[in-house]
């Protein structure tokens, strides 16, 4: 039986990590809360994944994975730049239940 590491985890890891790009991960991040800094300067409080994503889309005009997105809203949620919010809504997008994301109430006043 084959068995993996935590070692091998980790290096797989560091090596996917090593192929995006630092700068190429830094910018994604920065992008992404900038759609929800800017919806939220024009009174949109929230955001889901894959409104995330149709606005990327829209504004960078490349697509962006829906799995590079949720990566990079976790990371942004991890460090504390933006929140999940508790209360369930019905996606703009997709129509489904999901708990979006916002900036954190010490940006959003930034971003008024």
């Amino acid at each position: 039986m084959l068995q993996t590491s935590s070692k091998n985890n980790h290096d797989t890891s560091a090596h996917a990590l090593a192929g995006i790009g630092m700068a190429n991960l830094s910018g994604e991040l920065k992008k992404i809360h900038d759609i929800v800094m800017a919806a939220a300067r024009h009174g949109i409080d929230d955001m889901s994944g894959r409104e995330i994503q149709a606005q990327y889309e829209r504004v960078h005009g490349k697509r962006i994975d829906s799995g590079t997105v949720s990566a990079r809203v976790a990371g942004l949620v991890a460090a504390n730049r933006l929140e999940r919010c508790r209360i369930a809504r019905a996606c703009r997008v997709t129509g489904k239940d999901i708990h979006p994301v916002r900036v954190v109430a010490q940006q959003s006043r930034l971003a008024a």
